[in-house]
């Protein structure tokens, strides 16, 4: 087979596009029955299944209530050029805002008892100030107190997410937003803010979602918001949302722990990089991809309170700022749990010549491609990423949370005709939820929440809403939704 391979946008430092010849009798290509089998069965007791949205991709409302712009309100409204496919925005997205109820209802009639969605930075502080001198929405406030009252009253469990990628647009415009150290202190003002208001209602805390997304994507390839690119502004963010989620971990744990008794995590995203090649240059290769996309979160704040010595290797510090020894014991142990969004797996291969990094290249399979261009359906891969965690980082201190792993489809028909036979999801979702129980049973990983990505179909980013991920399908043209 001939694959056209990119190399990951969403991290700069690594090489240019290539084109990869594989063989189809590759090893990896090749059932294998030993590796693919799945276990059904129960549960460990006391296992919490989960269903996952963002406030930027489902409430809408975006001018709503005195809610403040956010950079991805900005980023999706541009259009000379377009950032988004067909000039798509999020501006009404599912109306969630609008419909408390509905979505509630809804949650309700499919038995749902745990539910992460987040909170929208600039829906409670316009301008993203949230500390004492800062300006409030007294309607925004109320929002998220009626959101989890009705939760409370239908017996779902609230996970919060602070943060998932709509930073409010007036830290970008005042001092670049997450390139700027600044940001440090406005996002633990706003924890502090938002733990203080709701944290009677909410046990269970996620400060940051994906920020390897946010910065290589918003920051440093520019495909995403803010729309930056540079290793400097890349880098930077990378380190603040460090910094930034061991602020805010701090703050809840020495101001709110004791008298509201919950828990705080963040959330991480990775693929499972597989090796090519049993070769020790591939299997190297392979661990230089893990560190790069989640080792430079996990490491500091879960096993060293650094970042891990390959990355500190290969990106100079004018780029990366290295942390002082003060910090570094500021940072180890600051979660509760390890949050993991997966999707997918790839293959690495070690490149001598792939560009100034020297890093290498990465291709994926020809497995079962979703739609999303990134995405392909790899079981396996699932429970490789879950045993690799309990064996780097220990599960058993750390309790697994799996806060995302879902499959998306291209379109599922029209708003008029929508194809609700859904085989593409039905058969997807036993398969990788097969190979967690295998991880769990086999492997003893501690895996304690499993989260499908997504309660509905919502705006998805870039691709608008093209892309649908949704466990409930999404009429986009009615005004219903």
């Amino acid at each position: 087979m001939k694959l056209f391979v990119p190399i990951s946008a969403a991290v700069a430092w690594h090489s240019t596009y290539q084109d990869v010849e594989l063989g189809s009798e590759s090893p990896k290509c090749q059932p294998n029955a030993a590796r693919d089998s799945i276990t059904s069965g129960e549960f460990p007791k006391g296992f919490k299944w989960s269903f996952a949205t963002a406030a930027y991709q489902i409430e809408g409302a975006y001018d709503k209530d005195g809610k403040g712009q956010n950079i991805w309100d900005k980023f999706s409204n541009e259009n000379n050029p377009c950032h988004v496919e067909d000039c798509q925005n999020g501006n009404d997205a599912c109306k969630s805002y609008m419909n408390m109820d509905r979505d509630v209802g809804n949650m309700a009639k499919l038995g749902v008892q745990n539910y992460r969605f987040s909170f929208s930075w600039a829906r409670l502080c316009p301008k993203g100030k949230c500390g004492v001198k800062g300006e409030h929405s007294a309607a925004g406030i109320k929002h998220y107190h009626e959101f989890l009252d009705k939760l409370s009253a239908a017996n779902i469990e609230p996970f919060v997410t602070l943060y998932h990628w709509d930073l409010p647009q007036a830290l970008q415009d005042e001092y670049g937003g997450w390139a700027n150290e600044t940001v440090v202190d406005d996002f633990g003002d706003y924890a502090r803010f938002v733990f203080q208001e709701y944290g009677d209602k909410v046990k269970n805390w996620i400060t940051l979602n994906e920020s390897e997304v946010v910065c290589d994507l918003g920051y440093g390839a520019g495909f995403f918001a803010p729309g930056l690119t540079g290793w400097g502004p890349q880098f930077h963010c990378r380190h603040h949302t460090v910094l930034a989620h061991v602020k805010a971990y701090h703050i809840y744990d020495s101001e709110f722990r004791a008298s509201q008794g919950g828990r705080i995590g963040i959330t991480m995203n990775t693929n499972w990089y597989e090796p090519n090649s049993d070769s020790q240059a591939d299997k190297d290769a392979s661990q230089r991809w893990m560190d790069d996309q989640l080792g430079f979160w996990a490491d500091p704040i879960y096993r060293t309170g650094d970042y891990p010595p390959s990355v500190l290797a290969r990106i100079p510090d004018w780029a990366l700022p290295r942390m002082t020894d003060e910090q570094k014991k500021l940072n180890l142990g600051t979660a509760d749990f390890f949050g993991l969004n997966h999707y997918t797996t790839s293959l690495v291969e070690d490149c001598d010549n792939n560009g100034v990094s020297k890093l290498e290249s990465f291709k994926k399979q020809q497995w079962p491609q979703a739609g999303s261009g990134w995405l392909f359906s790899v079981p396996w891969g699932f429970r490789r990423i879950l045993s690799y965690i309990d064996q780097t980082y220990d599960s058993n201190k750390y309790p697994v949370f799996v806060t995302e792993n879902g499959i998306s489809s291209r379109g599922n028909g029209t708003d008029l005709n929508p194809e609700l036979d859904d085989d593409w999801r039905i058969s997807h979702y036993p398969k990788y939820i097969g190979q967690m129980k295998r991880a769990i049973e086999e492997d003893k990983v501690n895996v304690e929440v499993y989260t499908a990505w997504s309660l509905m179909d919502n705006f998805e980013w870039t691709t608008g809403y093209h892309e649908r991920f949704g466990l409930m399908w999404t009429n986009f043209t009615s005004d219903e939704r």
